[in-house]
């Protein structure tokens, strides 16, 4: 009887301490599945996205009220493994992609264009000097003076310097006789535009030109030959041009306008507006379903007016953007800073 007392008081310490137990396991475990972060949602300015708030009000740069960041959330398993796959593989990228409403839009003034195959025609603007040049003239005197003497090596040293005086070697060999027209105006005269010399893949031998002088004289000319040596100060090279000028009298070392038009053929052609210097690299801005803008580095080719011929990184039928995209820029580069928490969109999209 005694030994049943004794229990009762210690089965009733064993029922409490396990109530005591479970009630502590229980709440533990309570307080530690509740989230102790809520996500908040933030906003910012539609002409500075790189202003950002927590609540909403306006921006202290400009004054315009603050839009909520839009939030792009997969709708599927295979999306959200997809969009964190593009963003592993451009987890070094300076931008990345971002979705903007059309309101949006609207607000900051997005503007698109359609990368298009078209003729591309190339015109170099530049001026354009009349002939004289006595140095020529020397040359040419002794370059047939060492050719009635015989002496090779003269010879050769003459030729070099009406090479490097402009001529060719078809006309080195054809002259006769010193070639006054091409040191002073005659009835053949000579004229000399000057172009850059990442213009002179463009002009070949042959090739037209339009010559402007003073006094409303218009002239057709031909290309003739072009400088072999560059000037190092300028990075440009003479062209000389021959012109008929039909008796007209035409003043030494006047200066006047060429103007060439190069045929490319037919090009797939992107507006210069689209395109965003970054460094090294040219990009522009590709819209999907209205919406989603991508960044896309391109690779450009000749600079036709409001036009880059589009060598590569994008198709014919493609729209780009070509109002406010330095504004897309920007928040493109925000969301890849803070990667993706802001903005929609995953890493850069292969097009």
């Amino acid at each position: 009887m005694k030994l049943k007392l004794l229990l009762i008081p210690l089965l009733a310490a064993v029922i409490a301490g396990g109530g005591i137990y479970y009630w502590h396991h229980s709440h533990h475990n309570q307080h530690t599945n509740t989230p102790t972060h809520q996500h908040t949602k933030l906003y910012h300015c539609p002409m500075h996205p790189t202003y950002t708030s927590d609540k909403p009000g306006q921006c202290p740069i400009c004054g315009m009220n603050l839009v909520p960041i839009e939030e792009e959330k997969p709708d599927s398993e295979a999306e959200k493994q997809s969009s964190a796959n593009e963003q592993k593989t451009d987890a070094h990228a300076d931008r990345t992609d971002v979705t903007i409403s059309f309101e949006r839009q609207q607000m900051i003034g997005v503007k698109t264009g359609t990368i298009k195959k078209a003729p591309a025609i190339k015109e170099i603007r530049t001026v354009a000097s009349v002939s004289f040049n006595p140095e020529l003239a020397v040359a040419q005197t002794e370059y047939l003076e060492a050719k009635e003497l015989g002496q090779e090596s003269l010879i050769s040293a003459a030729h070099d310097r009406l090479l490097v005086l402009g001529m060719n070697d078809g006309d080195i060999k054809t002259l006769k006789e010193v070639q006054r027209s091409r040191f002073l105006p005659d009835k053949d005269s000579w004229i000399y535009p000057v172009i850059y010399e990442y213009e002179l893949p463009y002009v070949k031998q042959g090739q037209t030109v339009d010559i402007e002088l003073p006094g409303n004289k218009s002239y057709a000319g031909i290309v003739r030959s072009i400088d072999t040596v560059i000037d190092p100060m300028t990075r440009s090279a003479r062209l000389h041009v021959e012109i008929k000028t039909d008796g007209q009298k035409i003043n030494p070392y006047s200066f006047g306008s060429a103007k060439i038009k190069i045929d490319l053929g037919e090009k797939i052609l992107i507006p210069k507006s689209a395109i965003i210097a970054s460094g090294e690299r040219n990009l522009a801005f590709m819209v999907h379903e209205g919406t989603h803008f991508m960044p896309m580095e391109v690779k450009l080719g000749a600079e036709l007016g409001d036009y880059y011929v589009l060598e590569d990184g994008l198709n014919e039928g493609d729209t780009v953007v070509t109002s406010a995209n330095f504004l897309i820029d920007s928040e493109s580069k925000l969301k890849a800073a803070i990667g993706g928490a802001t903005g929609g969109g995953g890493g850069g999209h292969k097009h």
